[in-house]
């Protein structure tokens, strides 16, 4: 006999097996007990919860002589039939049969009555693929089917279907699982095959799967075809084309502190080893995230991957956004390009340049006379914010504040503009606590959105001015500082401290040189092979003969001859 797959071995038979999805099961199994069956249903959900399974197991359980409390019995004739085989359940897959002539077929066919079972059950998997003029065709079907006949439409993207189907049918959501139920499936299927994996191995793959119990057991099926004895998590990783949590820290380690000559080779080791670029970019974000959330909360992680976040909790955050930003357009790059490791080597150049350009400014900071100007900036933002809290209480005035927020609504239409999105939905986060004609004190729940609303300071302001028609001196803190700062005034008011009307003092810039950048290429490649262009990352060679050629290699490196690099940052 041929090899069965352990998915398909231990897929459930019968509701009782079913992990998970205990509303699902509870809601069929009733329905078959109190008699009152549907003749359409969806089962929507993330792939390898169940969908499938369940559908197979309610098509049998609808049929059974002689069920237990909605359950299959297990000794009939149709419990013991084998599904796959029997010609009243007929399970069709969308994806390849989405055209209107089948759904015409399963029309005419419907009509004829069930060669052997109580009912006819159509499933029809992936039903989102089915095409409109498909879906229209099983419109009337599913208004108005014979009563021997059940529909079970199983989907990933629920979305896709139309709302005339989905009106016609009982919908069922189908929930990932959690990790301490696929864990268990895991150590029950290990035991029946007398086999044995490391307790962290079982978890990894638990975390891994995101929820897919049949991506979890295939997981486990291809750890098992190894045959070694000590099965490591380094093996997970490998399987999956991953690179352990370890490594991930230390790309971004190696990223934040400009190592770019590692940063090749790494990714040079990465794609001969079979990694995954698109993996190695979703676990990269999901770190800066989580390093986002250390540096705003406390007590969020385990103890010990908190002492892992803590090298990283200097990295100024608006450097963490942009760095996200580049990932996230670095994914959608992967997936379009025919030559990953080329996107991925120039956009890592790209995001260790970015870094690199911080700590020059830090350098210049130590070693120049701009560092007394920089040192008088930040004073002077820190007075300036002072300030403007200051000039919002001393002008604040209670009328105009009220007319303020009856026009403030007015930001609601521009969170679908394509320009105004972001700002409009960051203000909707915002409490305008201090109102007068010349300045407003806005307050945010938590210090990050303070951070971006500081960022964005300028486009604020002239966003408010574009609404309200006038300019505006504006100010955010967050809400608990609000509330110090609202009982100190409060009580300088009581003990008769005015607060008078200031100038905001003038910030100095400093001249930053933009030469670094091109210095950084250059000892990478050659003073006299590169040329820098600030408008894009475009490569090409120019051959010995004077020719021009793309190059679809790395920087060149396989070619001879003089070479021209065109540096793009976009």
């Amino acid at each position: 006999m041929s090899y069965i797959s352990l998915y398909r071995k231990y897929r459930p038979q019968k509701f009782s097996d079913v992990v998970g999805q205990e509303v699902v099961v509870k809601i069929l199994k009733n329905s078959i007990v109190n008699n009152k069956i549907g003749h359409a249903y969806i089962f929507s959900g993330p792939r390898g919860t169940g969908k499938t399974s369940i559908a197979k197991i309610f098509s049998k359980a609808v049929n059974c002589l002689s069920t237990k409390d909605g359950d299959l019995c297990e000794k009939c004739d149709i419990c013991k039939l084998n599904i796959d085989d029997e010609t009243d359940i007929i399970e069709i897959d969308a994806a390849s049969n989405n055209g209107v002539d089948e759904i015409r077929e399963i029309r005419n066919n419907v009509k004829l009555l069930p060669a052997h079972l109580k009912y006819k059950v159509y499933i029809i998997d992936e039903v989102h693929m089915l095409s409109i003029s498909a879906f229209n065709a099983l419109l009337k079907t599913l208004e108005e089917p014979p009563k021997n006949v059940i529909f079970i439409l199983a989907t990933t993207e629920f979305n896709k279907i139309p709302a005339t189907v989905v009106s016609r049918c009982q919908k069922f959501d189908f929930k990932k699982l959690t990790s301490n139920q696929i864990k268990d499936r895991l150590n029950y299927i290990l035991k029946c095959e007398n086999k044995y994996l490391n307790e962290d191995v079982i978890s990894l793959i638990s975390t891994i799967c995101d929820g897919g119990m049949r991506d979890a057991i295939n997981m486990l099926d291809q750890l098992l075809s190894i045959e070694k004895d000590n099965i490591t998590i380094d093996d997970v990783y490998n399987i999956i084309g991953d690179i352990k949590e370890q490594e991930v820290f230390d790309f971004l380690k190696l990223i934040t502190l400009s190592k770019i000559k590692e940063l090749l080779d790494k990714i040079d080791q990465f794609y001969n080893s079979g990694k995954n670029f698109i993996n190695i970019c979703d676990r990269l974000q999901l770190l800066i995230r989580n390093i986002i959330i250390y540096n705003n909360t406390s007590n969020y992680f385990e103890e010990k991957y908190e002492k892992e976040l803590q090298s990283f909790s200097k990295i100024d955050i608006n450097l963490l956004l942009k760095l996200s930003d580049e990932i996230f357009k670095l994914i959608l790059d992967l997936k379009k390009s025919s030559n990953q490791k080329i996107v991925m080597e120039i956009y890592v150049l790209k995001m260790t340049l970015m870094f690199k350009e911080k700590t020059i400014i830090k350098e210049e900071k130590e070693v120049t006379v701009e560092n007394k100007n920089d040192d008088k900036n930040n004073e002077n933002y820190i007075d300036n914010k002072n300030i403007k809290i200051n000039n919002a209480l001393s002008t604040a005035n209670k009328e105009i504040k009220k007319e303020f927020l009856e026009k403030f609504s007015i930001i609601k239409e521009y969170v679908s503009s394509k320009d105004y999105n972001s700002i409009a939905n960051l203000l909707l986060k915002s409490t305008p606590e201090v109102v007068s004609n010349t300045n407003i004190l806005f307050t945010f729940k938590n210090n990050f959105e303070v951070i971006l609303f500081e960022k964005n300071e300028i486009e604020i302001i002239n966003f408010l001015k574009k609404i309200f028609n006038k300019k505006y001196s504006i100010v955010s803190i967050t809400y608990n500082e609000w509330e110090k700062i609202k009982n100190k005034y409060i009580e300088d008011i009581k003990n008769g401290i005015k607060y008078e009307y200031k100038e905001e003092k003038k910030e100095i810039k400093s001249n930053l040189k933009k030469t670094e950048l091109e210095s950084t290429v250059e000892n990478l490649f050659g003073d006299d092979i590169i040329k820098v262009n600030w408008k894009g990352w475009l490569y090409e060679y120019a051959s010995n003969n004077g020719s021009s050629k793309k190059n679809t290699r790395r920087f060149g490196k396989s070619y001879k001859g003089n070479w021209k690099l065109n540096i793009q940052l976009w």
